[in-house]
């Protein structure tokens, strides 16, 4: 008869959750065990090192030479967890990571539960959820969580492969989990119970949405791209045990290929196709979408983006959370200044914060329009060059915080990515930018990210600088609103239909014109 083979501590900092694990176990699968995310955009193959952990004490076992090589994506001193294992007792600190937030039982028992209903968007990069008083219609609370599918692959293209590859089940529960997650966070933060939920709401894009739903996925898998039929009502043993009994559980259609219900929420959030006027909504997600409207006509088109504006994909980047940088200046005189969510430590930097750190360094020359980092300049003390060549500059005090040269080259693919978007849009809309009444500026970051530094880095056009304005999470505001308002499911879909469909990728000259949008310079489209 065989030992058992006993099992070892390791303790995740800052929650001082202990899991015990057996030897030789990964670090990543020690903290799915604890319920940490940490995310590992490359879906776990230890090529992109950005699921860095720090050990604060004790010892992992010694790096093989798939680990040693993405380390090379890594901060100094940190070990992949998607790679490392545990042999001894030790306690690590994710250098992004939230904890998931679990589910709640009836905070009122005594007296009559509120009538609920929730919306949830269901982004590549983190799921955000909405609760609100169906009797006073008024929003109670809420949250945002990481996206438990991202080991899977930080965009929807890998998801797209990895389900295609037989993982559609797990990444069906991933979602089903992500979603609930987000509405237990809600209710946490509410002191409700998700049983009072009789309306649920799902906006996400359409990769997203079919995970979601179970479905077949080969329609977004090969050109001609098509969008996925999706099933209106979700049917999941999961949300509907959490849920009030008999809850209704509905997913929003997408409008076309790679422009799903997410954009299709927006729009009703907005408004924008009643307003009686020109107005472009820029939806800034992994998976970017872009959509014109005005009386009579509806273009809409989706960028693959990436998650840099997320904060994901990026060396120092992570959620809009607590701790989160949301804007970066620097002054002549070298001084940096960092404005934290929450007005703690800074510990990492938000979309909006890698957009706000890369304008501040432009405008002190720090960067030039083709994105190259230079260490001339007032943070000349600050460039770093680690032993492979990359280059960086550190904005927080003692290094901790640093944009890299890869960083850069990230927000360039993405800015690109959506400049085109614009442009395409409003020459197939033959709208010129000075007829524009407004450009909506949408995505998960929230509030923080400054339109004035989307047009200095080339992200939006000059034409825009005084009508930008920011509205949030239009998708997650959309299906609150959707799951308030029956009515209004009728009319999303009335707009659904009346869509033109814009394929980026299929035009001559798309290439060309992507790597003339990689400069970090403003443009004019007039």
């Amino acid at each position: 008869m065989s030992a058992v083979s006993p099992r070892i501590p390791i303790t995740f900092a800052p929650e001082g959750v202990t899991v015990r694990v057996e030897s030789g176990t990964t670090v990543a699968d020690a903290a799915k065990a604890a319920g940490i995310v940490i995310a590992s955009p490359c879906g776990g193959r230890g090529v992109c090192g950005s699921c860095g952990v720090r050990v604060l004490s004790g010892t992992l076992g010694e790096p093989d030479h798939i680990e040693l090589s993405g380390l090379a994506r890594a901060r100094e001193g940190v070990r992949l967890a998607c790679r490392a294992r545990v042999v001894a007792p030790v306690e690590v600190r994710p250098l992004i990571a939230q904890p998931r937030a679990r589910a709640t039982g009836p905070a009122d028992p005594g007296g009559a539960k509120p009538a609920l209903v929730a919306g949830v968007d269901l982004g590549t990069t983190s799921v955000a959820a909405v609760l609100i008083d169906a009797r006073t219609r008024v929003e109670i609370a809420r949250s945002s969580v990481p996206n438990l599918q991202h080991p899977l692959g930080a965009d929807v293209l890998t998801r797209i492969s990895a389900a295609l590859d037989g993982e559609g089940a797990r990444l069906q529960t991933m979602a089903e989990q992500s979603v609930l997650d987000a509405l237990s966070a809600c209710a946490i933060q509410a002191d409700v119970s998700l049983s009072g939920v009789k309306r649920l709401v799902i906006a996400g894009n359409s990769a997203m949405s079919a995970l979601l739903s179970g479905i077949d996925t080969r329609p977004l898998a090969a050109h001609p791209f098509t969008a996925p039929a999706i099933p209106r009502t979700l049917k999941s043993k999961l949300l509907s045990d959490a849920l009030h009994s008999g809850a209704e559980i509905l997913v929003v259609p997408a409008i076309a290929s790679f422009v799903g219900g997410d954009a299709l929420a927006g729009l009703v959030a907005t408004g924008m196709t009643t307003s009686g006027a020109a107005v472009l909504l820029v939806d800034l997600g992994t998976n970017a979408e872009i959509l014109f409207a005005r009386p009579g006509r509806l273009v809409v088109a989706s960028a693959a983006a990436g998650p840099a504006f997320e904060g994901a994909g990026i060396s120092c980047g992570g959620p809009a959370a607590d701790g989160a940088v949301s804007t970066v200046s620097v002054a002549p005189d070298g001084r940096v200044g960092l404005e934290v969510m929450g007005g703690g430590e800074p510990l990492w930097f938000s979309g909006s914060g890698v957009v706000s750190a890369l304008a501040a360094l432009l405008r002190v020359g720090h960067l030039d329009a083709s994105g190259l980092m230079h260490a001339e300049g007032p943070l000349e003390a600050r460039y770093l060059v680690d032993e492979r060549g990359v280059a960086g500059l550190a904005l927080g005090e003692g290094g901790g915080l640093v944009i890299t040269q890869l960083d850069v080259r990230s927000v360039q693919l993405a800015k690109a990515a959506i400049h085109v978007g614009i442009e395409s849009v409003l020459r197939i809309a033959s709208c010129r930018a000075s007829e524009l009444a407004e450009v909506l500026v949408a995505g998960a970051f929230g509030f923080s990210l400054l339109p004035a530094d989307l047009v200095e880095l080339g992200v939006l056009p000059m034409e825009s600088l005084a009508i930008a304005r920011r509205v949030g999470n239009s998708s997650l505001d959309g299906s609150g609103a959707l799951a308030l308002d029956k009515k209004l499911t009728d009319q999303a879909e009335r707009i659904a239909a009346s869509a033109e469909h814009l394929e980026l990728a299929g035009p001559a000259g798309f290439s060309e014109a992507f790597l003339a949008a990689m400069a970090l310079e403003p443009y004019s489209l007039e």
